[in-house]
């Protein structure tokens, strides 16, 4: 917007003598055209202000449009730009799979994607909301010995590479009735009754994917569990069933990726410190991983890692079998030592399985056990306060045969524990032969 307060300023006085004024009169004049040009060009920068004031409030409504199309209404526009800091320009994927069309059974899973928009032509991202009901093949709770917990690539030769994981346990929000949350997600599940009377589940992820870019803090965790919770409340409404939930916890602790010493873990990982205090800790892992224990989460799990000082300190004693051909190098930089275990109650439990590579899955059932040999994974299962159960063991790829003779021991009191802690019945454990691992 041209401003003409700088030409104004530079027409000329009359210069004749009659006219001329004195010095104190020419102070004054000099000081009030000072306002006046002061005033002129504030009132441009008032308008140049509004102008872009309203230019915001105009993205913002066009963003708050697109956000509330693609997402089928399920989530509050607002909180979404308000994600990262904020933005007042955002738009919708281009894929068909980025948006949420139609919402109903027949239209399960559904997603829909957010980018945040920058410079012209540059868009970045920023947020995703999952609804899905149970059972889901494309939820299912995945879990293998061939997935490893951290990250290895461009690692110095002398990184202490399990220090820290690539992601958080899961965290229950409060006692773990209303869902889980991570480092940069949150999931809120919902059973209502529909129309037939039958009771099913609705379950709502929401995620930051900007956490690459920048940290997600945890006011912006407490907001993508609110958004979950809201879009699981409006989904079941969509689909014609009601859901009562309870509200969200006043705290959400920060979630953590950095293990500890195993002797003071607590929470999901405490079982494991009162076993190696028992026990003694031999080849087992020094360090782990876990998340506040509660009574009603719908998933738990304790990462066990094995630090690289420790690998030192026994790698002369291992056979060249259970190194397996590697070097130290190769483990301390590449192929780090760890174990995990895992619990999945209620519906997560009907959808565990193992994958590795885009294989079919392998389900594991409640009411049994057994050994994936492909996937390196030991399950057991059992009934916890009514509900089905499933419990894991995943190791890597050669520590398991590194730590085999009391793999069963350790699974044993693992399980042991949860059902202590779940109230569970019915444990069903894998036969002692599953645990003589191939010499090959």
């Amino acid at each position: 917007m041209p401003d003409d307060s700088s030409e104004r300023a530079r027409v000329p006085f009359p210069r004749s003598r009659w006219l001329t004024p004195d010095r104190g009169s020419r102070r004054r004049n000099a000081f009030n055209q000072l306002v006046a040009v002061a005033a002129l060009f504030g009132v441009g920068a008032g308008g140049w202000g509004l102008w872009l004031e309203a230019r915001d409030q105009y993205d913002r409504s066009a963003s708050r449009d697109r956000i509330a199309k693609a997402c089928a209404g399920l989530v509050d526009p607002d909180r979404v730009l308000d994600l990262d800091g904020g933005t007042t320009r955002a738009r919708a994927g281009s894929e068909d799979n980025d948006s949420i069309d139609e919402l109903g059974p027949a239209f399960m899973p559904a997603r829909c994607e957010i980018y945040r928009v920058g410079k012209p032509g540059t868009t970045y991202n920023h947020f995703v909301l999952s609804v899905w009901s149970n059972p889901s093949d494309d939820f299912a709770q995945l879990v293998s010995g061939w997935d490893d917990p951290f990250p290895t690539m461009g690692r110095k030769p002398n990184a202490d590479v399990t220090r820290e994981t690539r992601q958080t346990g899961a965290y229950p929000m409060g006692d773990g009735r209303i869902g889980v949350y991570y480092g940069n997600a949150a999931v809120v599940k919902a059973k209502c009754t529909d129309k037939s009377g039958g009771t099913t589940s609705v379950n709502a992820m929401t995620v930051a994917k900007y956490f690459e870019r920048d940290p997600v803090t945890d006011a912006d965790r407490r907001t993508l569990a609110g958004l979950a919770r809201t879009a699981v409340v409006r989904a079941a409404k969509k689909l014609g069933c009601k859901a009562t939930l309870p509200a969200l916890p006043a705290e959400l602790p920060t979630p953590s990726m950095k293990l500890v010493n195993a002797k003071s873990a607590g929470g999901t990982c405490g079982w494991y410190a009162g076993y190696i205090a028992a026990k003694g800790r031999w080849r087992l892992p020094d360090r782990a991983l876990g998340t506040p224990a509660a009574t009603h989460a719908q998933e738990e799990s304790c990462l066990l890692g094995v630090s690289s000082k420790e690998v030192r300190r026994m790698w002369p004693d291992l056979t060249k079998d259970e190194g397996s051909g590697n070097s130290l190098d190769d483990v301390i930089r590449l192929a780090p030592f760890w174990l995990r275990t895992e619990s999945y109650f209620g519906d997560e439990a009907r959808e565990v399985a193992t994958d590795h590579f885009g294989r079919d899955h392998r389900s594991l059932d409640p009411g049994t056990a057994g050994y994936d040999d492909e996937e390196n994974v030991w399950w057991a299962s059992s009934t916890c306060a009514g509900q089905p159960a499933v419990h894991t063991l995943s190791s890597d790829y050669p520590y398991d045969k590194i730590v085999q003779p009391r793999l069963q021991a350790l699974f044993k009191a693992y399980v042991t524990d949860v059902a202590a802690r779940r109230d569970c019945t019915d444990l069903k454990f894998p036969a002692a032969a599953t645990f003589q691992l191939s010499k090959a």
